[in-house]
């Protein structure tokens, strides 16, 4: 799949940068790349694990093994302490995915709708209301 001019892992890949630096910055605790396939995974995971250790910043994978299979998808989680990771790994525990609404995580992501800098949270706005309503 091409994006213009890009191709996947490169459109994917400028993503988690502008991610890592956004965390890096301080305008976000935490942020999740694109949603990606396995193959997608594969493909990127090492040179996006490059980027974030660049930045200084910490990560972690998940599968969304709660999600039907025709939905299931990967993400990397980018977030610069480790209290912020086990945040959301504790909201996950609870049953809570940002698949099915944004809201609960609304605290990590720190997104401010009122604010002018847009992040990897508006991405996930038009794909996961924050309400959960469809």
């Amino acid at each position: 799949m091409e994006y213009g001019h890009l191709d996947k892992a490169s459109f994917i890949l400028g993503m988690v940068t502008a991610f890592s630096e956004c965390v890096a910055a301080g305008c976000k605790k935490l942020a999740l790349s694109p949603p990606l396939t396995h193959d997608d995974y594969v493909m990127i995971a090492d040179r996006a694990y490059a980027v974030i250790r660049e930045h200084g910043l910490l990560h972690a994978h998940e599968t969304n093994e709660d999600r039907p299979e025709d939905r299931r998808f990967e993400w990397i989680l980018i977030a610069a302490r480790q209290e912020t990771l086990d945040r959301y790994e504790e909201l996950r525990r609870a049953g809570l995915s940002p698949a099915e609404s944004l809201a609960p995580f609304s605290d990590l992501l720190s997104y401010n709708p009122t604010e002018s800098v847009h992040t990897g949270c508006d991405v996930y706005r038009g794909l996961f209301p924050l309400d959960g309503n469809r």
